[in-house]
């Protein structure tokens, strides 16, 4: 067994806790609900290559991280809110229905009254539930230091599967977006192995706008565990755009939708699944995005 050599810092405040993380940079990473970091941890070891210790830096007492808010069009969500405070938040549920279905899809009860956004997508899990819906909600990410702040599109957050690109001593504060109006359309379906407790073997985020007329102005397709990067294909969204969205528009977005997960990913052994699984998921979320049930 294992000795750990683990340590814990409690900071009171986010200058004190970017202050050590500056000073312990690459031994030291921010936790708060700990549904992902403890996990990771446990998968590569506790200790560093010299047997220094590695710090958690528990940002869960540091005020002003939590909640959710909406001023003048656009939703603000701290890093701290967990996923059923997102699930059930109002202004979620009114401004960005697709996040509140993502929340609350993530494992289970429990991880789900732990788990943050925050650490959803610093995580930068391929399979995070949160994140597709973020793109496709063409979201931003807030990042602090004691120098400052910066702002970034989320799709800039991922540098490589489970690695982010926060500089040494940044954390993630808060992520925001524009509410979505009342007439745009959205969906987050998601595909596992089970309906309980599963991660996503993938999924997709959509949000479709149209006008008077019915013609698509504004489309937005965001997969999940499909891309090696999250992304959008605008390759797809294009097909909608201008276009009334009867059954053989919606059927070509999400066969071209395929078609680039394919292009952007190589061929692989798990291609003849994946392909036709992601195309039908594509095109039950846009149909759910134009307010029809296609299950």
């Amino acid at each position: 067994m294992t000795t750990a050599r683990l340590g814990y810092a409690v900071p009171d405040t986010l200058t004190e806790a970017s202050a050590f993380l500056r000073e312990h940079a690459g031994r030291a990473e921010v936790v708060a609900g700990g549904t992902d970091v403890l996990v990771r941890l446990r998968r590569r070891g506790w200790r560093g290559p010299d047997d220094d210790p590695h710090w958690l830096v528990d940002i869960s007492r540091i005020p002003g991280l939590s909640g959710v808010t909406s001023d003048c069009g656009v939703i603000r969500i701290g890093a701290l809110t967990t996923h059923v405070e997102i699930a059930r938040s109002p202004i979620i549920q009114k401004g960005a229905p697709l996040l509140a279905e993502a929340c609350a899809s993530v494992g289970s009860p429990q991880i789900r009254a732990r788990g943050t956004i925050g650490g959803n997508v610093m995580n930068a899990s391929p399979a995070a539930d949160t994140i597709p819906a973020l793109v496709a909600l063409s979201a931003r990410a807030r990042l602090s230091d004691v120098s400052g702040t910066r702002d970034i599109p989320i799709t800039d957050l991922f540098g490589e599967p489970y690695e982010n690109r926060a500089l040494p001593g940044e954390i993630l504060t808060e992520v925001y977006f524009d509410a979505l109006p009342p007439a745009c359309g959205c969906a987050f379906v998601k595909l596992g192995r089970r309906e309980a407790l599963a991660i996503a073997r993938m999924s997709c985020a959509a949000v479709i706008e149209r006008d008077r007329a019915g013609r698509v102005e504004r489309a937005a397709i965001a997969p999940g565990a499909c891309l090696p990067m999250p992304a959008r294909l605008p390759s797809a969204e294009a097909i909608l755009l201008d276009r009334l969205p009867d059954e053989r528009v919606v059927a070509a977005a999400a066969r071209e939708a395929a078609e680039e997960m394919v292009r952007r990913t190589g061929v692989r052994w798990s291609t003849e699944y994946k392909e036709p699984a992601f195309e039908a998921i594509t095109r039950r979320a846009l149909w759910k995005a134009l307010g029809v049930d296609a299950e």
